[in-house]
């Protein structure tokens, strides 16, 4: 049974698609709209808390998704009034499959901020994952129980119906407190998030007549249940951060790793080390090293001896060149 709340916000958000679609027209065959675009939200997103009249919920939760759907409804319903006013948001010209309502997505984050706005106006608590891959939402109409709902398929057009239907949890599982391990909002990194980096493996990548490029890897560890999660099946301990290709490697390495020291750009500080002595890779014709120029993971090293490659946790590997 539909709470007090959820059966006002679900009517709510229905009147108002109505008054916006008076010419009869089906939504799953409108014509492109020429009303000016809804204002995107602007600045860091609010904490879920402030827009939830419901407060927080509960880390403690049981989540399923054999419980049936119960605000399915309001989230097609406020798909559809972002149909109402689509521009910068959603192409209305392209739709797959034909006659479903499922539109292509000009700009994600607008679609996930215009569904948030209209769940919200209904009175409605909702919260997205403003990280990788950003196409899920949590909604509730009472901390009673929450439902989960992924509404962009394949990162570029509109998920609707009964397969956007995730699972229901009980209690209400958001919003919650964000633990300390967590990425800060809108990093990119999704979930599983990796922990602190370890240390760093180094290679040679590229032999050159003047110079070799050299290459580092972030490793965290030793946890095999995170490798497995993120996709390797050797049953190692020890992995990188993401394995290569993901989508979200580079931001979940960009936090983990952080900022080289001497050039501020996303990536280890490199150093070469001379006994004692360490410093920082100046230029090939200044001391025989160089930072690379696209790719802060890299080095060009001239130079033969030990070069040092460290996050800005303080974790570090290093790597012998013999030119």
């Amino acid at each position: 049974m539909f709470s007090n709340v959820l059966r006002v916000g679900v009517c709510v958000l229905a009147v108002a698609l109505a008054l916006r679609c008076g010419d009869g027209r089906s939504p799953s065959t409108p014509t492109p709209s020429t009303s000016p675009p809804a204002p995107p939200l602007t600045g860091p997103t609010p904490p879920a808390t402030a827009s939830c009249p419901f407060g927080k919920g509960s880390a403690e939760t049981e989540c399923s998704r054999r419980t049936p759907t119960e605000l399915l409804s309001a989230i097609d319903t406020a798909i559809d009034l972002v149909v109402q006013r689509p521009t910068g948001i959603l192409d209305l010209t392209d739709e797959n499959p034909r006659g479903s309502g499922q539109y292509r997505i000009v700009s994600q984050k607008a679609f996930i901020d215009a569904l948030l706005a209209n769940l919200r106006a209904a009175g409605l608590c909702a919260q997205a994952d403003y990280d990788f891959p950003l196409e899920g939402m949590s909604v509730k109409g009472s901390n009673e129980f929450s439902e989960d709902f992924v509404v962009v398929q394949w990162g570029e057009w509109v998920r609707r119906g009964p397969t956007s239907y995730r699972h229901n949890c009980k209690p209400a599982a958001f919003p919650v407190d964000p633990d300390p391990g967590w990425p800060p909002s809108g990093s990119g990194c999704g979930k599983p998030y990796p922990a602190p980096i370890h240390h760093f493996t180094a290679k040679v990548h590229i032999r050159g007549p003047e110079y070799n490029t050299l290459d580092s890897t972030p490793i965290v560890g030793p946890d095999a249940n995170y490798c497995a999660a993120i996709g390797y099946t050797d049953g190692r301990a020890w992995c990188p951060v993401r394995t290569e290709g993901s989508r979200d490697r580079v931001e979940c390495e960009s936090w983990r790793v952080g900022k080289a020291k001497d050039t501020g750009r996303d990536g280890p500080t490199w150093q070469y080390r001379d006994g004692e002595t360490v410093e920082y890779c100046k230029g090939l014709k200044v001391n025989g090293c160089e930072n690379h120029p696209d790719n802060q993971y890299w080095l060009l090293a001239a130079r033969g001896g030990t070069y040092v490659m460290c996050a800005q946790n303080g974790a570090c590997g290093e790597i012998g060149v013999d030119r």
